[in-house]
């Protein structure tokens, strides 16, 4: 078996970004930035003023107090849209939030500040130089990064882009997974199960996934355990796409066909199992260059080699600088055995319990059960041991968490 760590340095080192393509910013969300883009210029490149009130100049207010108030009349409006303007001493101008600064002036004061009569405004303190101004370049100095290459593009991240002025940027392709189950049990979700079958759910699971992660999913259907209907189905999905993976018929039984028949097509596998618990049979092999992911069938097998698997290789495709899931430490609610010399995935709920974190692992772990991977929101990582016996771990150690769903880790429940 391959260590699980040499399993991921084979996936990540035969898998290469695809090619790029320029796109819109409008068709930019969630792709991955092929490109680093600077900042051209400061933006924005005048003073504005932040708040609604009154441009003047603050050396005029310096003796301002509510005995003796500064009273400057009010000579003129500002607004953003307006060209420059000049302020004369001993004046304010109205001003709207967002406007430029008026030649002369060097701060802001609100109107809730100060009382208007008809003489102009009375001011009854003095009135900071350069409040309540944007400065030039708050946002972006010209040359500061806005994205690095390798950046998933999110929405704030738009919105910075289109404030600098850029309106196309190069991204790495969206890959094109195709997903191929295996199993004679297998039957649409639509159907009535018969004796002995289960409806198929690594199907929805894995297209699901891939699309989550910026892929777009192509269910290529349910092979039979036929080794020429198999042959055809897997040359067919392989053609059509960046990636393949395939679940079912990864093992070592009579009717566990998918490594012998990708073989048999010109595939070569960099390893066929991996030491890992649940996952073992999980094989990754390059044929005619495109990688070939081999999930087991065990739904929850399926979804733990997903995530920290096949993730990896999508992330690489699409060249994403980071690979891995985000990882924590957190505090062990429960107890877990760890087995010699296979890394164990546990599914697990990562809670928050007085700002630290708490892992709760799932009591029941079973490799075939569908409903763990949809109570959990994480996996614990449990380091493999290097000697003949099994380690236990117990409530109150420490321990990795790698977390796939973040916003089940904070959402509040109403009373």
């Amino acid at each position: 078996m391959m260590a699980f760590d040499g399993a991921i340095r084979k996936i990540l080192t035969g898998i290469q970004p695809l090619e790029t393509t320029r796109v819109s910013l409008r068709e930019a969300l969630g792709q991955v930035t092929a490109e680093e883009i600077l900042a051209g210029a400061d933006v924005v490149s005048f003073p504005r003023s932040a708040m609604d009130g009154y441009a003047i100049r603050s050396g005029e207010c310096a003796n301002a107090a509510r005995e003796h108030p500064v009273i400057l009349p009010v000579v003129g409006e500002v607004f953003a849209e307006r060209a420059s303007s000049t302020l004369l001493p001993g004046t304010a101008l109205a001003i709207a939030t967002g406007a430029p600064l008026p030649e002369g002036a060097d701060a802001v004061i609100p109107h809730e500040e100060v009382q208007c009569t008809g003489s102009g405004i009375h001011i009854t303190s003095p009135v900071a130089h350069g409040a309540c101004i944007f400065s030039p370049g708050e946002d972006l100095r010209r040359g500061d990064e806005i994205v690095a290459c390798g950046e998933t593009l999110r929405a704030a991240t738009l919105a910075l882009l289109a404030f600098a002025g850029t309106t196309q940027l190069n991204v790495f392709r969206r890959p094109r997974v195709a997903v191929v189950c295996n199993g004679h049990e297998l039957v649409d979700p639509a159907m009535t199960p018969g004796h002995g079958q289960v409806r198929n759910s690594n199907a929805l699971m894995l297209t699901s996934l891939i699309s989550e992660l910026g892929g777009l999913p192509d269910d290529r259907g349910t092979a039979p355990d036929d080794t020429a209907v198999l042959s055809r189905m897997l040359k067919s999905a392989h053609d059509n796409s960046d990636l393949l993976i395939t679940t079912g018929g990864a093992s070592a039984g009579t009717r566990d066909l998918i490594k012998g028949v990708l073989k048999d097509s010109g595939a070569q596998f960099l390893f066929e199992q991996v030491a890992m618990r649940p996952g073992k049979p999980f094989g990754f092999a390059l044929w005619d260059n495109k990688p070939v992911c081999v999930l087991p069938g065990t739904p929850a097998a399926a979804f733990v080699c997903f995530q920290e698997l096949v993730r990896p290789a999508m992330a690489r495709l699409t060249g994403k600088k980071e690979t891995s899931l985000p990882r924590v430490r957190a505090r062990l609610k429960g107890t877990l055995r760890a087995r010699s010399e296979r890394r164990y995935f546990a599914l697990a709920r990562l809670e928050l319990d007085a700002g630290a974190f708490v892992a709760v692992p799932l009591q029941n772990q079973c490799s075939a059960l569908v409903r763990t991977a949809a109570d959990s929101n994480a996996i614990i990582v449990v380091p493999e041991t290097h000697s003949k016996t099994d380690s236990h771990m117990v409530a109150g150690d420490m321990v990795d968490v790698d977390i796939f769903d973040w916003p089940r880790n904070y959402c509040v429940h109403e009373p």
